[in-house]
C-alpha cells in the first residue's frame, strides 16, 4: 500500500493523538500485560506502541512496511527518549521477522484494513506469540466522544471522511480466524472500537517443554 507518509503522520500526530493514549490504557487494563515484548503491527509513526511503552515496562517493536514510516517512528522514539526499550523495523506483517513464541502482546490499530491476507497474518501472529501472550488488533478511537471529536476535525478538510472501523467486515474476521486455526478468538465491539482479541494458552508452553524433553532424550 502506497501512502503519503508525511501527510499520514501529520494527521496521526495532530488529530488522532488523544486516541492512542486512551487505547493504550484500555489495552493494558484488558490484558494485564505491563512487561515483556510488545509488537505493534502497521505501526506508522509508532504512536500506539510508544504510548504503551511510556506507561509500562514493555519493550516494544514497531513494525511497518514503509521505510519512510520507520524513519518517522525512529525520530519519535528518540524524541520520547525510549530508544532503550523501543525499536522500529521495516517489514511485512505477512512474514514477521521475529522468533517463534517471542512476543507477549500484539497490538494494531487501523492497519488491519490494509492486510492482503488476514489469515496469513493471524498465523504469523500465533507463531510469534508466547504462551500466555495476548492479541488486540482492530480499529477504534477509545470512546464515542473521542471518535466524534476526531471525525469532526477530519471533516473540516475532508467533508466526506469516514473512519474505516465503521466498515468492519465481521465475516472476513471469522473466516480468517477459522482458516488460521486460532482457538477462542473473540470479536469485541464496544465504545472503544472493534477488536479481534485472543490469547495463546499456557498449555502450549507445556507442550513445548514436552517436545524439548523428547528431543533431548533422543540425543542421549
Amino acid at each position: 500500500m502506497q501512502i503519503d507518509a508525511k501527510k499520514f503522520d501529520l494527521i496521526a500526530r495532530n488529530v488522532f493523538a488523544p486516541a492512542y493514549s486512551l487505547l493504550a490504557e484500555q489495552i493494558m487494563e484488558r490484558t494485564g500485560i505491563m512487561s515483556g515484548l510488545c509488537l505493534d503491527l502497521g505501526s506508522g509513526g509508532g504512536y500506539l506502541g510508544l504510548a504503551l511503552a511510556w506507561n509500562s515496562k514493555l519493550r516494544v517493536c514497531l513494525l511497518d512496511e514503509s521505510e519512510e514510516m520507520q524513519a518517522i517512528a525512529e525520530q519519535n522514539i528518540y524524541d520520547k527518549r525510549l530508544d532503550n526499550r523501543v525499536v522500529a523495523l521495516c517489514g511485512d506483517v505477512h512474514y514477521l521477522p521475529l522468533k517463534n513464541n517471542s512476543v507477549d502482546l500484539v497490538v494494531s490499530r487501523g492497519s488491519v484494513y490494509f492486510w492482503d491476507d488476514l489469515a496469513q497474518v493471524l498465523r504469523e501472529i500465533w507463531r510469534v506469540l508466547a504462551p500466555g501472550g495476548q492479541v488486540c488488533i482492530g480499529g477504534g478511537f477509545g470512546s464515542k466522544a473521542l471518535k466524534d471529536e476526531i471525525v469532526a476535525k477530519m471533516r473540516q478538510t475532508e467533508p466526506d471522511w469516514q473512519p474505516r472501523c465503521g466498515k468492519f467486515d465481521d465475516a472476513r474476521f471469522h473466516d480468517a480466524v477459522k482458516l488460521a486455526g486460532i482457538p477462542d478468538a473473540e470479536l469485541l465491539k464496544d465504545e472503544s472500537g472493534t477488536w479481534l482479541i485472543f490469547k495463546k494458552p499456557f498449555e502450549y508452553l507445556l507442550e513445548r517443554m514436552a517436545d524439548n524433553y523428547v528431543t533431548a532424550c533422543d540425543y542421549k
